[in-house]
């Protein structure tokens, strides 16, 4: 039951704005800020001093996307990574083409990067290339491996399988998967 707006009211008349100050400026800092930076973390990490660390899941794979086990619908790509997940705005390949050339024909290292920088790297990439697996091209499996990680390719629906058995394990792994059909990730609809 929601309350009526002559319940609101007194509430909202009684609410006083915050005193605005101004912030602290340095000449030396590029930032505007009161409290110190102690150090650098990674988002895409989980915080070591955190003792609530995510366990997130892949719970349901759809034709448009993922549905992860805190209920969250992920429309298109998605990389996983120490129980977090990052939109990643791909399509699958082009399965049927023939040629491998042609299959991943705008696929390149580019897509691939955040393995760069993702704190702790995976010991293993798990690479879902939609419906069908689709082999790497030899750039993307030599970028790869140069980051010290090793590439398992498989379908979508096999690797987030593997990737959730994987993590609860507790292996240090991550999925870069992309989705069973081409779709926007900004509104859900076919490409």
């Amino acid at each position: 039951m929601r309350p009526s707006s002559s319940a609101i009211r007194p509430i909202l008349t009684s609410l006083r704005p915050l005193p605005l100050s101004r912030p602290v400026v340095s000449s030396r800092l590029p930032h505007v800020s009161r409290t110190p930076i102690r150090s650098f973390q990674n988002i895409l990490a989980p915080n070591p001093d955190s003792e609530d660390k995510p366990n997130l899941a892949i719970n349901k794979l759809t034709p448009r996307g993922f549905i992860l086990s805190d209920n969250l619908v992920v429309p298109g790509g998605c990389i996983f990574h120490s129980g977090r997940a990052v939109l990643w705005d791909v399509d699958p390949p082009l399965a049927g083409e023939g040629k491998i050339d042609a299959m991943w024909s705008g696929w390149g290292v580019e897509r691939f990067r955040v393995f760069e920088v993702v704190v702790p790297r995976p010991e293993i990439l798990l690479f879902g290339t939609g419906k069908t697996a689709i082999p790497a091209p030899k750039p993307i499996r030599e970028y790869i491996s140069s980051l010290g990680i090793q590439l398992d390719v498989m379908d979508t629906r096999n690797a987030a399988s593997t990737y959730n058995l994987l993590a609860e394990e507790g292996r240090t792994v991550a999925a870069a998967l992309c989705p069973l059909e081409p779709i926007n990730p900004r509104t859900g609809g076919p490409r």
